[in-house]
């Protein structure tokens, strides 16, 4: 699911779903939700891996976003690389011991967006995407007024 959809989702309803889904994997790993989605985010963000794209991108509080990263750096689920050009910034890659979990959440987000779209043609979902591009667009506009 891409940013904007998931944006959207963020309602209630969906925070309810998603927490639902992934009572599994926190009781087992003993993890936060907000664990999860910085684990999540680093296994598919690339280059785009500093504390402030994952709290830009996930539109999370940076202080749980801190929070997150220390704990998952602690038990080593997450790797810190100082930043090759200003080593005031780092940079996060999944360790090895989070391989596992990772896969874990993968499966669960894949069955969840599964679900959430059944019954949704392609045009559909484009036709949605390009409004909430446009809604979010607005709503940044808005905020530097």
């Amino acid at each position: 699911m891409d940013e904007q959809l998931e944006v959207a989702l963020k309602g209630g309803e969906f925070k309810r779903l998603f927490e639902s889904q992934f009572v599994d994997i926190k009781k087992r790993y003993d993890l936060k939700k907000v664990d999860i989605e910085v684990l999540y985010f680093l296994s598919n963000c690339n280059e785009h891996n500093t504390p402030t794209d994952i709290y830009r991108s996930l539109k999370l509080n940076r202080g749980h976003v801190s929070q997150a990263i220390d704990n998952l750096c602690r038990r080593e689920l997450i790797i810190a690389i100082p930043d090759k050009d200003d080593r005031r910034y780092m940079h996060y890659k999944i360790s090895e011991n989070a391989v596992e979990i990772i896969k874990e959440i993968s499966i669960v987000r894949k069955e969840l967006d599964q679900q959430i779209f059944k019954g949704i043609s392609k045009e559909e979902m484009l036709a949605y995407k390009r409004t909430s591009e446009k809604i979010c667009s607005n709503i940044r506009e808005m905020l530097k007024m």
